[in-house]
Order: C-alpha cells, then sequence, then structure tokens
C-alpha cells in the first residue's frame, strides 16, 4: 500500500513537470534583434479575465505605464497587454507597481515568457536600457556594413 502511494505521487509529480512552460533560452542580442518595440513599464492593474471564444483558458490582462521606449515603441503613455496565468501557458507573472521590459512584434496584444518578457528591478532599469540601446547601435552598424 505505501509503496503504491509514493508509485502514484512520483507519477503525479512527473505530470505537473510536463505541463511546465519550456522553450530554449535566447541571449539578449537575438531578443532585441527579434523585437520590433521594446521598452520598460510600471503595473499599474492586473485582472484576471474569464475565458472566450478565443481564449480557451482565463488568462490576465494588465495596464501599464511606459517608463522608456527602448526601441519602436508605443508612441503612448500606456498599454494595455494579456498574458497567460503563467506556468504550463507561458505566462509573464503580473505583480502591479513592478517594472518590466517588454519585448515584442507591433501588432501583439500579449506578452509571454518567450519573447523574453520579464520583471526588473528599478535600479536596473538604466543599465538595462543602456545595454540595449549598445546591441541596437551595434546591430544598426553591422547591418550599413552589409
Amino acid at each position: 500500500m505505501r509503496n503504491s502511494f509514493f508509485s502514484f505521487l512520483a507519477l503525479a509529480l512527473n505530470a505537473v513537470n510536463a505541463s511546465a512552460c519550456s522553450f530554449p533560452l535566447v541571449p539578449l542580442d537575438q531578443q532585441v534583434e527579434k523585437a520590433e518595440q521594446i521598452f520598460t513599464v510600471t503595473l499599474l492593474e492586473a485582472k484576471v479575465m474569464p475565458k472566450t471564444d478565443l481564449h480557451k483558458w482565463p488568462w490576465i490582462e494588465g495596464r501599464f505605464q511606459v517608463s522608456k521606449i527602448l526601441k519602436g515603441g508605443p508612441q503612448t503613455k500606456e498599454l494595455t497587454l494579456a498574458t497567460g496565468m503563467g506556468r504550463g501557458d507561458c505566462g509573464v507573472g503580473m505583480m502591479v507597481s513592478a517594472k518590466y521590459i517588454i519585448f515584442k512584434k507591433r501588432k501583439d496584444t500579449g506578452i509571454g515568457q518567450d519573447t523574453g518578457t520579464h520583471i526588473i528591478e528599478g535600479f536596473q532599469e538604466d543599465d538595462v536600457a543602456e545595454k540595449i540601446h549598445s546591441i541596437i547601435r551595434r546591430q544598426e552598424g553591422q547591418s550599413r556594413n552589409k
């Protein structure tokens, strides 16, 4: 009986791990090159949204205040983006008043862990911005030399 319980527990834990979000780590240079828009934001509000025809599962809608536009970003002070609930759906964890670095395509209405979007600390914002600007300058220089 005891062995059956531990066998069941091991199978259950493996099933949980199998549903975890998984994607290859992408270097910052590639994230910057791939993204059409990059900006730092502060999350003002987040709310869980119900399932709809477009969303098979509940999802989170976040309203952000744009701090810095680093690449082709929105010409707005606020934007609203969707993400999954996290874990297996690769959603970005939402914490009100947290700062984020957002990497996205121009027409994307959502964000996910696979894009490189993540929380940053306030003291990191200037360093992250400088690093991304440096990568953009280098990439622009390389494209001119081709």
